[in-house]
């Protein structure tokens, strides 16, 4: 069975920008630090990965924090 998730995009470092994706099917990839992906019409650099859990119990749905760097 996938993970359900959470995934907030940070773009260079500003808080404001966060964006946030639900991926409650699983489907998503969670990207490593170092690759590049195109988020909005621009590429970007992963320079950092953080995974929080919400929640203890079987409902939690991790949030993963993604750093990104023009």
């Amino acid at each position: 069975m996938k993970e359900p998730k959470q995934i907030v995009y940070r773009y260079d470092g500003t808080a404001s920008s966060d964006e946030v994706v639900e991926d409650f099917a699983g489907e998503m990839v969670i990207p490593e630090k170092g690759n590049l992906i195109q988020r909005n019409g621009k590429m970007w650099k992963v320079v950092h990965v953080i995974k929080e859990e919400t929640v203890a119990g079987p409902k939690a749905i991790p949030i993963y924090r993604v750093f990104l760097a023009s």
